[in-house]
């Protein structure tokens, strides 16, 4: 692994050919979309103002003598006229690029291949971005293939999916893969697999239903055959969890993972590069280690940090402070509340789990809806600190992030 190259976070907005795998986090909220308060706006503003001051007078103070009077134009300063481009040319080059933006829409993560292939992971509210995009880059073709796989069946896993530009297209084959719950999400109130939504359900959520989506959907269910070998599925497709699923050069692997809603991580391989998607996951941090809870939890980390291990990228569910899982305290205004069992992982937890398994980069997810600007960016600040010149690096996602493998 040391030899592999780092991951890069691009900022341009022309990116260079994909080598393996291009990753992108459409949404990293958890629990719910969120839209920043006033003053968590102002705070951002606020700090990525003073940034853009600072380097303006530190710019300004090159021109002045040593009494600290200007030795020159106007104009030799912003490298022209005063005008809307020069200006904007100015700001460009002094703008701060470290602000951390985390963003408000729920679970999406874009995959694109070397090989063309197209893979999203969950379909939050950050989903509808993701299928604008992908409506944009399709243009020109009329044959459009995406492989969706979803973790699990809660709202804020799925809630992006019925308003998503991918599903009202003819030209779009979905290839939609989860466990039964995930696709029943999706297709109780849509009708999308079974081309049936019940008179009571339908319109109560949403106008939308099947008969107004006109891409084609096609359902994979995926099931550990140990355990469910006899069950029957209502979607047509079953593929046992056992084995990975081929999409070109890709392989994705799917695995159980510990939450209140049965639920996946995939394991996504492509050339030998290894990302790992981990959302809603709980390292479950009970009292009795006999209780069979925390048995299936830590089986459950296991099986997790033996797909990690080694991995370049993997993007993980860390969604409270050890102190706020115990109940010691709240988040943001929130009152302290004992948070076992409620599905997610404590940030101390993730970061540990990152240096055992040498993950050249994890991104922590799932942020809290109750945690403001700040505080995420008081954690974030903490764990650059801990990282040091070591090389497993962490640090919270942040919306619309492109990594580059």
């Amino acid at each position: 692994m040391a030899d592999s190259p780092s991951p890069t976070v691009l900022t341009d907005a022309e990116a260079p050919p994909i080598e393996n795998l291009r990753i992108r986090f459409y949404g990293v909220q958890g629990s719910g979309s969120v839209f920043p308060a006033l003053a968590e706006r102002e705070a951002v503003q606020e700090l990525s103002d003073y940034r853009l001051l600072r380097s303006v007078f530190d710019d300004l103070a090159r021109h002045a003598d040593e009494d600290g009077r200007l030795t020159c134009t106007l104009e030799e300063v912003l490298g022209g006229r005063p005008d809307k481009g020069t200006l904007l040319r100015y700001r460009e080059a002094h703008r701060a690029r470290d602000v951390r933006i985390y963003g408000g829409w729920t679970t999406s993560v874009h995959i694109e291949t070397a090989d063309g292939q197209d893979l999203v992971f969950d379909c939050g509210s950050g989903f509808r971005l993701c299928a604008l995009a992908l409506q944009k880059k399709w243009a020109g073709l009329t044959d459009r293939h995406l492989h969706l796989f979803g973790s699990h069946s809660h709202a804020d896993h799925t809630e992006g999916f019925d308003q998503a530009a991918v599903c009202f297209d003819p030209r779009n084959t979905l290839h939609i893969y989860g466990n039964a719950q995930f696709l029943r999400a999706l297709d109780s109130g849509l009708g999308i697999f079974s081309r049936h939504v019940a008179e009571d359900i339908r319109g109560l959520r949403t106008p939308i239903f099947y008969a107004l989506m006109p891409t084609r959907f096609e359902a994979t269910e995926l099931r550990d055959a140990q355990t469910e070998l006899t069950a029957s599925t209502p979607y047509g497709r079953v593929h046992d969890i056992s084995e990975p699923i081929e999409i070109g050069d890709t392989r994705v692997t799917p695995f159980e993972v510990y939450h209140s809603a049965p639920c996946f991580a995939y394991k996504v391989e492509h050339r030998g590069k290894v990302f790992v998607f981990c959302t809603d996951h709980e390292l479950r941090r009970g009292d009795d280690p006999d209780d069979p809870r925390q048995q299936t939890s830590e089986a459950a980390e296991q099986r997790l940090r033996m797909h990690a291990q080694g991995a370049e990228v993997l993007y993980r569910d860390g969604q409270y402070l050890r102190a706020e899982y115990d109940g010691m305290k709240g988040i943001g205004t929130s009152a302290a509340v004992p948070r076992l069992d409620w599905g997610h992982s404590c940030i101390e937890d993730v970061e540990a789990m990152a240096v055992a398994c040498g993950i050249r980069h994890t991104y922590i997810g799932h942020h809290d809806p109750n945690r403001p600007w700040t505080e995420r960016n008081w954690i974030d600040e903490g764990l650059d600190r801990n990282n040091g010149s070591r090389e497993p690096q962490v640090a919270l996602s942040q919306a619309e992030m492109v990594i580059d493998l």
